[in-house]
């Protein structure tokens, strides 16, 4: 034992003075921030460098401070150093105390407007469908009614494929494509099971909700989030565009990719099934949301949804404005108990903050200046009908690698800028539709993450209807709305 102690003594005066022992004492130590930590400096550290010593010549300081804003949102969105939402408010932060700041620590009268994004019409919209969402899933309204349709479609496994995705794509201009997405997964799932991922038309089956869950949302204000920022730009920039202006264009943008998609997968995944016993049983719901799930409860429901979409569709008529109108789900779901207060938690404020941050970005970059000194120098090309047919498709492939509330985020105020006031609207909505056309990987959209998650598909399953979707889009969407909007 004291022979051991002693060679163990020499070893550690061996090396005490060695570059070894060195390394293994820094080994020890850890990194004092963390990688996120140290991600966001580095993002900020790099975005002041770019713009504050390599500024380009003519740009205001106002328009320098924008431009900082801007690329420090860009690149937190994209690296995802921090949370969306937190991004968001770093946005506000940066606006209020840089661009209407008369000097160090003053903030001047009027930063209120970088503020007040928060309390937009786009977020009383977004949270009244997200109201009315709540209320069908707690009710199980949003299960009963697409039992009922798919049932429509009898058991013919291709016919059957067209109810599943329909029924998706309809539910998800109202529902989050997330939930929907999930609620559909639990309807299908037995017969997944059942079959197994060789069966062909079990991976129809599952990239049909995804695609439908994503493409569905187009088709009305509240059906996402890039949705409300086109909307919040367009009022901002001082157009009128009303929930039934986007509906004529968005359902049929909605039902037509899902349509090419389902004549796509049909293609793809041939089986030998003649039929499907798709079991559509009921499934008990939570203890604590048990005394909730009644007949009365879901007639509360289906009527409120058909009074607050029926108001929002005839705003133009009644002239009442449609944040006001959105209210209506809210005192009626809390006043007849279907959603309890402790219960409010559960909205998705994040996506609200996400889309209050997106606004504030727009404002900046016009109020600034920059808009002005971007269309002088970015250039464009000479038909503005190209120009937005560029745009939508870096929408979608941008879509497809980080969140398209992000996405719509940074690229729908810019391509606002890049058009004249005659295709600005065209510009806009373009690329609020496009924003929901990310079917090519995995983790485009919350609904493929779902769908990857179930293990029965790969991902080289993805990238043909991905990559179709993704190339057809950007002509499908604007033909549509050149052709029913007179823009």
């Amino acid at each position: 034992m004291q022979k051991i102690r002693i060679l163990n003594r020499l070893k550690q005066l061996s090396f005490s003075d060695s570059r070894a022992a060195a390394y293994n004492y820094i080994q020890k130590l850890k990194w004092p921030v963390t990688r996120n930590l140290s991600v966001l400096t580095l993002t900020i550290l790099s975005c002041i460098g770019i713009v504050y010593f390599f500024s380009p010549s003519g740009l205001a300081p106002s328009a320098q401070h924008a431009l900082f804003i801007l690329l420090v949102a860009a690149a937190l969105w994209i690296s995802e150093a921090i949370p969306p939402f937190a991004v968001s408010f770093l946005v506000i932060g940066l606006a209020v105390f840089f661009l209407e700041s008369p000097g160090p620590f003053e903030i001047s009268q009027d930063w209120e407007k970088y503020v007040n994004t928060w309390s937009s019409p786009v977020i009383w919209i977004l949270l009244g469908g997200f109201i009315l969402a709540f209320g069908a899933q707690i009710t199980k309204f949003d299960r009963k009614f697409s039992r009922l349709i798919i049932r429509q479609f009898g058991n013919r496994p291709y016919h059957l494929l067209m109810g599943i995705m329909l029924t998706t794509g309809v539910l998800s201009m109202f529902i989050s494509n997330t939930a929907t997405a999930a609620m559909m997964l639990t309807i299908v799932m037995p017969f997944v099971k059942q079959y197994g991922k060789q069966e062909p038309i079990v991976k129809a089956m599952l990239l049909g909700i995804a695609a439908a869950a994503t493409t569905g949302g187009i088709g009305t204000v509240i059906g996402s989030s890039p949705n409300a920022i086109a909307l919040g730009i367009l009022q901002s920039a001082g157009y009128e565009f009303t929930f039934i202006d986007w509906m004529i264009s968005g359902i049929p943008t909605a039902l037509f990719l899902i349509l090419l998609s389902w004549f796509v997968l049909k293609k793809q995944f041939k089986t030998d099934l003649q039929q499907i016993d798709l079991i559509l049983k009921e499934e008990s719901a939570p203890q604590e949301l048990a005394d909730r799930n009644t007949t009365e409860n879901r007639i509360i429901v289906v009527s409120t949804f058909i009074i607050t979409i029926g108001m929002w569709m005839t705003s133009a008529i009644h002239n009442i404005p449609v944040a006001v109108i959105s209210l209506i789900p809210i005192v009626v779901f809390t006043a007849s108990g279907i959603i309890q207060s402790e219960e409010i938690k559960w909205i998705p404020w994040d996506t609200l903050i996400l889309v209050a941050g997106g606004l504030t970005l727009g404002i900046t970059i016009n109020d600034s200046g920059l808009a002005a000194w971007m269309v002088e120098k970015i250039p464009v090309l000479g038909n503005p009908l190209a120009t937005i047919l560029m745009m939508t498709f870096m929408m979608s492939l941008t879509s497809n690698v980080m969140s398209n509330t992000a996405a719509a985020s940074i690229l729908i105020p810019l391509g606002a800028i890049l058009v004249s006031p005659d295709y600005v609207l065209l510009m806009v909505v373009a690329l609020g539709f496009s924003a929901s056309t990310a079917l090519l990987l995995p983790i485009s959209t919350p609904p493929n993450a779902l769908i990857y998650s179930t293990k029965y598909l790969n991902q080289p399953d993805f990238r043909f209807l991905g990559l179709l979707i993704t190339i057809i889009s950007p002509f499908l969407i604007l033909f549509i709305l050149w052709l029913l909007n007179p823009i």
